[in-house]
């Protein structure tokens, strides 16, 4: 009788056939790894843009406040703002808000502004008196979270940012028709204003203090770094 007694495999080829075993695991772990930051990637791109449309329609809202308040004065309009520098996104509404104090300033509404003082401010502010606005600045308001519009002196728009901060950009906003909660408000506005510096005698105070670190400075070139119109400096400073 025969028999055939098995070879055992090498050593060799045992660790061969490991090696690839182990090539396949790790391949296999390396596509689940992409795979899953693929797909975290993807749930993080839907995410910011869930986040940025709610924040565009909180913000919509705020500014539709405004607008509506505006709309409906008769007699004055005071406000205390942050007046940010606005990007190409928040330049639209302050132009849009700008068009419709012109049409309140028209018909006769005393429109207020206070603005934190800053150099950043200035633009939003001439933009807004040129609409016909009285505008002041106020180093206080550097600290305020809140932001409020009071309309004929009983409706007041309340503007809060999504985080503490003055320069963090207005989150929500609320139309709150209310005679004492505009007295309040009313109150700490005219204090405020009594305090505040215009907005020609803060051009100005600038305007000076960079012709001190460079007296051939040219009106256009002060336009270009405060974001005034040239005409609005040479008004207030003028050059030679």
């Amino acid at each position: 009788m025969s028999f055939t007694v098995p070879i055992a495999p090498s050593a060799s080829t045992v660790d061969l056939a490991l090696l690839v075993v182990e090539l396949i695991l790790l391949v296999s772990t390396f596509t689940v790894i992409v795979l899953n930051r693929k797909e975290e990637k993807v749930r993080e791109s839907v995410v910011e843009k869930m986040l940025h449309t709610a924040r565009i329609v909180s913000r919509q809202e705020y500014f539709n406040s405004v607008i509506f308040g505006i709309q409906g004065s008769s007699k004055e309009i005071l406000g205390s703002i942050t007046g940010s520098k606005p990007n190409s996104e928040m330049l639209e509404q302050v132009n849009r808000i700008a068009q419709e104090l012109k049409r309140a300033s028209d018909k006769g509404v005393r429109i207020r502004y206070l603005v934190p003082k800053s150099i950043d401010r200035l633009k939003v502010a001439c933009i807004y008196e040129s609409a016909g606005a009285e505008v002041r600045f106020h180093p206080g308001l550097l600290v305020m979270d809140i932001r409020y519009m009071i309309v004929d002196g009983n409706h007041v728009v309340l503007g809060l940012p999504g985080e503490k901060g003055e320069n963090n950009p207005t989150r929500e906003g609320y139309l709150v028709p209310s005679n004492g909660l505009a007295d309040m408000f009313i109150e700490i506005f005219e204090r405020r204003w009594k305090e505040a510096t215009l907005c020609d005698n803060y051009i100005k105070e600038i305007v000076n203090e960079l012709k001190l670190h460079n007296a051939n400075i040219t009106p256009s070139k002060l336009s270009s770094e405060l974001e005034v119109p040239e005409t609005k400096i040479l008004e207030i400073v003028p050059l030679n």
